[in-house]
């Protein structure tokens, strides 16, 4: 007996064990379900909150823009007022600005710092006014089409144009800035069809520029670089860009030999530059030797201007002295404001009896290809910042060398 009730008592406990323990499975099930409702419904709240307060940020954004301009438009308020029913904005559907469009409207005034703000932004066109002052940061990652042309800006951020990864168009026209370097964050815009950038004193070597176009931009269709402050040699792959369908480098200073392009590419390259040559075509060995040095140089804007033509010897090659029979004979370019390195490559110029480029800034190493030059008289780098090693010259060469850093000195 005390077996069978031992058993029974067994039998009882875990059948409330089990039902206890669905009644416990089927309240998790329902805290579960409760949980996830709530976690919905705090996820919403916030989305709702988190629009709002874009919406509120996007209007105090256009306020400050209305504040800024000198003639905004009429029906533009400076407080107040629901933006998306202002001329020439657009909004999304949950209210916030995605399209200013303010085009020819003949405005005058500087743009408010807070546009940054917007970064709802998808277009934005502000092309043909007389805006001035500074453009400031804009941090927009939907930001397609970025219009500045014809205005009077004088500055861009320093990381411009940083925070714009979906731009496809980017046009900047005339614009009277400082001189400034193609901008290297322009990398981050891999998606970019068009960058026009023609009389927008855009500066300094033009290796940098396409070295970034052709590993990043590869879906680059209109390049436009007229009328600028560009130097050096067009590198010949930038042709090969698959994509690229109209190029303009017109009236720069670039050198070197005349760049080819697809037949299907409408180039606009030639006019008012400085290539050895009016067509494509190999430049004379000398011209291509003295522009490597031009290259170890950082291509100086006063070499490529003074620098032109296929012929070292024609009288207008700065610092170049010939012989009778066309050859190089000696490089004057003394207190001249050479910064970059010396380039091996002048050891090419096989007839040099005279290098003196004291008084510069020059950093590296003077290369030891120079000791093959048999003609070598004088070789003077006086007061520069060269450093290493100074290579052993035949006892025939006068060597001037002082005002450096080089090894044992």
């Amino acid at each position: 007996m005390n077996h069978l009730y031992a058993r029974s008592t067994t039998y009882l406990y875990l059948a409330m064990s089990t039902t206890v323990h669905r009644q416990g499975c089927t309240t998790t099930v329902k805290r579960r379900q409760e949980c996830r409702l709530l976690l919905a419904l705090l996820l919403t709240c916030c989305g709702l909150a988190a629009a709002a307060a874009g919406r509120r940020s996007d209007a105090d954004a256009v306020a400050d823009l209305a504040r800024s301009l000198a003639r905004p438009p009429s029906t533009w308020t400076t407080a107040g007022g629901d933006p998306c029913s202002f001329e020439g904005i657009s909004c999304s559907s949950s209210g916030r600005v995605i399209a200013i469009d303010l085009a020819g409207m003949g405005l005058a005034g500087t743009l408010h710092p807070s546009l940054s703000s917007l970064t709802a932004l998808e277009s934005l066109q502000l092309g043909g006014n007389a805006l001035s002052g500074a453009v400031p940061p804009l941090r927009a990652p939907s930001l397609t089409s970025l219009s500045l042309d014809g205005n009077a800006f004088t500055s861009l951020p320093k990381d411009f144009p940083l925070g714009m990864p979906a731009l496809r168009h980017l046009s900047m026209d005339n614009l009277p800035l400082a001189p400034w370097p193609f901008p290297h964050a322009i990398a981050g815009c891999p998606s970019l069809r068009t960058f026009s950038a023609s009389n927008a004193s855009v500066a300094g070597p033009f290796q940098a520029v396409a070295a970034i176009v052709i590993a990043n931009l590869t879906s680059i269709r209109t390049l436009r670089l007229s009328r600028n402050a560009l130097t050096g040699v067009v590198p010949a792959a930038l042709g090969k860009i698959a994509s690229l369908r109209e190029i303009s480098l017109s009236n720069n200073f670039l050198q070197g030999p005349v760049p080819q392009f697809a037949a299907g590419v409408a180039a606009d390259v030639v006019d008012g530059n400085c290539f050895c040559l009016d067509e494509p075509g190999a430049c004379n060995a000398q011209v291509s030797t003295l522009l490597q040095a031009a290259e170890g140089f950082g291509y100086p804007f006063y070499l490529a201007r003074a620098w032109r033509g296929n012929d070292p010897c024609s009288g207008d090659w700065l610092g170049t002295v010939c012989d009778i029979s066309g050859s190089v004979t000696m490089i004057y370019l003394q207190h001249a404001e050479l910064s970059g390195t010396i380039s091996p490559a002048i050891a090419d110029l096989i007839d040099l009896e005279r290098l003196v480029l004291a008084g510069n800034n020059l950093t590296g190493e003077i290369p030891e290809s120079l000791t093959k030059l048999t003609k070598l008289e004088l070789l003077d780098v006086t007061n520069n910042s060269l450093t290493g090693q100074l290579p052993k010259f035949k006892p025939s060469v006068f060597v001037l060398a002082d005002g450096n850093a080089f090894i044992g000195e």
